[in-house]
């Protein structure tokens, strides 16, 4: 999957650049709706630091001080926020790449700051490899920037889309799959915590406490998940439209092309709001 990525837009955007003919219109609708994901990814509440607050909380929560369930979560937020870099720097690409679509468009670009370095951050650990995949991206965009994008410059978006954008993007599902599967851990916990406390209550008006605070935060927790789980459900499409466009690299102006195109779309921007 990833090296179907890799090669996406580079046959996509070899074709333009020799052919100019092909409708590209729908290229520029899936741009536009990865942009979206990546924006609303960006943006995202949860995270790695939530999920440091809640693990405290759920795995000690008999505690004799406060103390005891303090999070120290600068470095999960610090990873939060590098992650949510990460998305601002797809979000320029896949910008750039609705733009450069449309040849009646201006190039414009978002901020772009520098990618958090290599390090574990809390319970989150940014490899030498995504840190790598991410400051190529982000001088990439850098250089196109500086130097106006021009059809000279192709070769050189090609090359950070083949070697930064198509793993970065892998990466990040991952992350949403894992984060799933923690706050799964933690349902199954919340579980434990009220059972044993509304077993052992001593008086039984202490119990619908109990459940009034599980309730909340079960639900809590639940749309936590199927945030994560849409996350990756969101990527993996952004996958699938990238790979129908190497299947139809000859056929882009097709109807074929165009309506696979847009249901591709259609899936993407459906849960993003």
């Amino acid at each position: 999957m990833p090296l179907s990525l890799r090669n996406c837009l580079f046959g996509l955007l070899t074709a333009v650049a020799f052919t100019r003919c092909a409708d590209l219109k729908e290229v520029g609708r899936f741009a536009v709706a990865s942009q979206q994901v990546m924006d609303k990814n960006r943006s995202a509440a949860a995270g790695y630091a939530s999920y440091s607050q809640d693990s405290i909380y759920l795995f000690h929560y008999l505690p004799d001080h406060l103390r005891d369930v303090d999070c120290h979560c600068d470095a999960a937020r610090q990873a939060d926020a590098g992650i949510a870099g990460e998305y601002a720097l797809l979000s320029t690409y896949f910008g750039v790449l609705a733009k450069f679509a449309d040849p009646k468009a201006s190039i414009s670009f978002a901020p772009i700051g520098a990618p958090l370095p290599a390090g574990d951050y809390g319970s989150v650990s940014i490899t030498t490899q995504e840190a790598g995949f991410a400051a190529a991206l982000a001088k990439g965009l850098t250089a196109l920037a500086t130097t106006q994008y021009k059809a000279r410059r192709i070769p050189g978006f090609m090359a950070t889309y083949r070697d930064s954008v198509a793993p970065l993007i892998t990466l990040l599902k991952i992350r949403a799959d894992n984060l799933a599967g923690k706050v799964g851990v933690l349902q199954l916990q919340l579980d434990r915590v009220a059972d044993s406390l509304i077993s052992f209550a001593a008086h039984k008006e202490l119990k619908m406490p109990v459940l009034f605070v599980y309730e909340q935060k079960k639900k809590e927790l639940e749309g936590e998940q199927t945030a994560y789980r849409q996350r990756a459900y969101e990527l993996e499409t952004v996958i699938a439209g990238g790979q129908l466009i190497v299947d139809n690299i000859d056929n882009l102006h097709s109807a074929s092309f165009r309506d696979k195109m847009v249901s591709v779309v259609g899936a993407i921007s459906l849960h993003v709001k």
